[in-house]
């Protein structure tokens, strides 16, 4: 958390993401300092039931004989807090993949559990849940996810530990587990929609993963993205007073929004798998 004063400098000096002359959009243009501030605020406000009556986040089986043989069962040496990307999960998040050009979706993260691990991600229907890996990854070959790491984070990166969830996967299911899904893409809201969810995780403890994306940007590279944020406008909180699809663009397009790319270019994230040549 030392690090967490220099960080918010940093998002302090973030006033607008766009580069355009200031305009009437730029009194809604999202502040990242009090976006992110806000986000942690509102989403630390409980703490899923199950994880109450348990202290220990993976399961009694954690560190009992062949709890460690569970570990061998992905193609690689996973531990948890691994971000795991992949393709046709969503609409919305593939839409936001090719306005940003990049290869992956859809996130989720990897946490412990007694038995096999479990991938913790936003559903549309569900918020933040989880599934089985096996069922995340189901159909896929080796080449159609991967997997990444912030490093900063493995609690798990000295050999012969006992595997731990880490800071990473501590505040994804004591904080934002069963949060609803955000679709209007809003920091802050007591929600998330894909990328967000690690990204304010590692906030939390101190590690600022980069630079968001505003959403003119992705909007302008990809119209059916433009049109999907638009589909409900006159629900958006920015847009209630506004009479057209277009003022209430003007009016958000300058939102910082967190991707998949954001994530994976990243200097404190690695790949892990496929492994690298």
């Amino acid at each position: 958390m030392d690090e967490m004063p220099a960080q918010a400098s940093r998002i302090r000096g973030m006033t607008t993401l766009s580069k355009r002359p200031p305009s009437r959009s730029s009194t809604t243009v999202l502040n990242m300092k009090q976006t992110i501030l806000a986000a942690l605020a509102a989403i630390a406000s409980g703490t899923p039931l199950w994880a109450q009556d348990d202290d220990s986040l993976a399961g009694p089986e954690l560190g009992q004989p062949g709890y460690y043989e569970t570990m061998r069962e992905a193609a690689w040496d996973w531990r948890p807090g691994d971000l795991i990307f992949r393709n046709g999960m969503k609409r919305r998040d593939e839409l936001v993949r090719d306005a940003e050009g990049g290869r992956w979706a859809t996130v989720g993260l990897l946490r412990a559990a007694s038995g096999d691990p479990r991938v913790v991600y936003v559903d549309e229907s569900l918020g933040v849940t989880e599934v089985m890996l096996d069922e995340f990854i189901h159909g896929l070959s080796g080449s159609e996810y991967a997997v990444y790491r912030i490093g900063r984070l493995d609690a798990n990166s000295v050999p012969g530990r006992q595997m731990e969830q880490g800071p990473l996967m501590r505040y994804v299911l004591f904080i934002a587990y069963e949060h609803r899904y955000d679709p209007l893409m809003l920091l802050g809201r007591g929600g998330f929609y894909n990328a967000d969810l690690p990204y304010i995780a590692a906030l939390s403890s101190g590690v600022f993963l980069g630079d968001p994306v505003p959403l003119e940007t992705l909007g302008d590279n990809n119209p059916a993205l433009r049109a999907d944020l638009l589909v409900n406008w006159q629900s958006h909180p920015q847009c209630r007073v506004q009479f057209t699809s277009e003022d209430c663009w003007e009016m958000i397009k300058g939102t910082a929004v967190v991707t998949p790319r954001v994530l994976i270019d990243s200097p404190e994230v690695q790949q892990v798998f496929p492994p690298l040549e």
